[in-house]
């Protein structure tokens, strides 16, 4: 399990990268539609666009980083109260329900993206095929599935080795 945690960290931080950079670049691009609109009365016709493909695919990227990082609203007031067994147990019955939900998300991604009118069409402005941004929806939902094993691998460790005898 130590290799699958490195693995998961290493897609993490990747994933980090990958926000930060395109929050750079979504900044820089917005940065110079502004003043080339103010100044100049001219705008890319790609800009707006990339900014929201951007947009899109860092959300999705983001929220996964952001459950692997421990970075959601979670249940906090209630796990501060729990014993640390119990605590493990309601992150077993929170990550089940991830993963599901998951699951369900990531087949429904994939589903649309396969279609013939996402494949077959191409963004106006940058002339990208719509699968592209339309992948990361499912990707960050498998990154989520990822990270969420990790998770329930632990607590269910806890609970069933060392933190099984404490009640």
């Amino acid at each position: 399990m130590a290799l699958y945690d490195k693995v998961t960290s290493a897609i993490a931080k990747i994933g980090l990268w990958f926000i930060g950079i395109s929050y750079a670049v979504m900044t820089v691009v917005t940065l110079i539609e502004v003043l080339r609109r103010y100044f100049f009365g001219l705008s890319f016709g790609w800009a707006e666009e990339l900014v929201r493909f951007l947009l899109v695919t860092t959300t999705f990227v983001g929220g996964a980083v952001a459950f692997h990082k421990g970075s959601l609203v979670l249940f906090d007031a209630l796990l501060n109260r729990l014993s640390e067994r119990n605590a493990h147990i309601l992150n077993i019955i929170n990550n089940v329900i991830i993963l599901i939900f998951s699951f369900a998300v990531l087949r429904l991604g994939v589903n649309y993206i396969m279609t013939p009118a996402v494949l077959l069409q191409k963004s106006p402005g940058l002339k990208l095929p719509f699968f592209v941004p339309y992948a990361f929806i499912p990707l960050g939902f498998l990154m989520i599935i990822l990270f969420s094993i990790g998770k329930l691998w632990h607590s269910c460790r806890f609970v069933f080795t060392k933190g099984g005898g404490a009640a």
